[in-house]
């Protein structure tokens, strides 16, 4: 027993190691503080975002909908391997321990992630619905009991053979917490909750035991659940840094990837077209860059205030250049990129210039949604001097230094 709970321990422990060890190099990247300042811009908008809202405005159904796929979607962090396939699905009866410690890790860490989201949503929730912190306390209560008891039947529901029957089961457990979210929102009678409440528990002691029984722990699926929830981290860490456990998925993009064929044929253009191949169609650089171009669109043409625009459209080319950054990263690990018969400056050159062109398409974009969302003449004029000044000192100066470093 003891030596089991042990392997869990350190299991725990090797991942969290790892995870702060990232964490770290995010948090050094610069892209926290993007992030921060995205917090003090976005905190002050939230504000007037509830002012703008119509008094019909179904924040009720809204909320009941967050919080009900909040609910529904549980996965249980178990820390199993490919090895214990082999190794401990043998001695399956002797591991309740260990998943039950798998089972509270992520009832405690899911519980934050609800927290979190209610807070950021607690102004909304007081605006619309009632000012008062009791009230509230009592949501978080109803919700926390509703997450442990997704966790247990989402355990059970993973003895399944067909990912048809998890699915179906996933759907008919999102009904039930939308009913329940929406009740308790809608401020229904307490004694509806508990007939909710009461239902849930009927139907985890009854009917997901008679699934127990009938069904053993299906492994390949423990494995596979466990390894998808590791690579949601690695590609997030991605990002920011290298990370040689990840492992490439290659997309064909037809359309886009005809784009490095315009490059000149040449030794010259060697790692320009290796590189801008990859951003086109390896991992999701093109769709991070994508995503980021259109959540920064959005916010210009949100935003009000004296030079916003200017503002928002510079913070997300700053975060644009960091997560293209990494792009150097994605071939360190491959050697035959090391035999090409080509000088390391004109590498670095290659990248550096594929990230300043990627960056000065973006800023064109931005002072084209500039010019549409404001009358004002110089805020586009803004856009385009500073970001192109800010894709160059980024690209051939502060990326220079680092893709030099890299090589060395």
């Amino acid at each position: 027993m003891n030596s089991i709970q042990a392997l869990w321990s350190n299991r725990v422990k090797e991942y969290w190691n790892m995870a702060i060890r990232y964490l770290r190099l995010i948090g050094n990247s610069g892209f926290l503080f993007a992030i921060y300042i995205g917090i003090i811009v976005g905190s002050y908008y939230y504000s007037e975002l509830l002012k703008w809202l119509p008094e019909w405005f179904p924040a009720t159904l809204f909320l009941a909908l967050v919080t009900a796929v909040l609910l529904t979607k549980s996965p249980i962090r178990t820390f199993v391997k490919e090895g214990d396939l082999v190794f401990l699905s043998p001695i399956e009866g002797k591991l309740g321990s260990y998943f039950r410690s798998s089972f509270y890790y992520s009832l405690i860490i899911q519980a934050f992630v609800i927290t979190l989201v209610m807070v950021l949503l607690t102004p909304l929730y007081r605006y619309f619905i009632v000012d008062d912190a009791k009230s509230l306390l009592f949501v978080l209560t109803i919700l926390f009991v509703s997450k442990a008891w997704n966790l247990l039947a989402q355990w059970e529901e993973g003895r399944l053979l067909f990912t048809s029957g998890r699915f179906s089961h996933r759907v008919g457990r999102f009904m039930i917490n939308i009913v329940l979210t929406y009740l308790m929102f809608v401020g229904a009678s307490l004694y509806f909750l508990v007939a909710i409440l009461i239902i849930k528990g009927l139907l985890l002691f009854v009917y997901y035991q008679h699934m127990k029984k009938q069904h053993s722990l299906k492994w390949e699926y423990l494995i596979e659940t466990e390894e998808r929830m590791v690579m949601s981290f690695y590609r997030i860490a991605n990002m920011f840094t290298d990370v040689p456990k990840l492992s490439t998925k290659v997309k064909r993009r037809k359309l886009l990837s005809s784009i490095p064929n315009m490059l000149a044929f040449g030794q010259l253009s060697t790692f320009k077209y290796l590189y801008l191949k990859s951003f086109f169609r390896a991992n999701d650089y093109f769709g991070v860059y994508l995503r980021l171009l259109l959540i920064g669109i959005v916010f210009v043409f949100y935003v009000q205030f004296d030079y916003g625009k200017v503002f928002i459209a510079i913070l997300f080319l700053y975060m644009s250049a960091l997560q293209l950054s990494t792009l150097i990263n994605h071939h360190n690990l491959k050697m035959w990129t090391d035999l090409y018969p080509i000088d390391r400056e004109l590498r670095t050159q290659s990248f550096t210039t594929i990230v300043f062109s990627l960056l000065s398409v973006k800023t064109v974009v931005f002072t084209l949604a500039t010019i549409v969302a404001t009358t004002s003449y110089l805020e586009p004029i803004l856009v385009l001097l500073l970001g192109i000044f800010v894709s160059y000192a980024y690209s051939f100066i502060m990326l220079r230094k680092k893709v030099i470093s890299n090589f060395t």
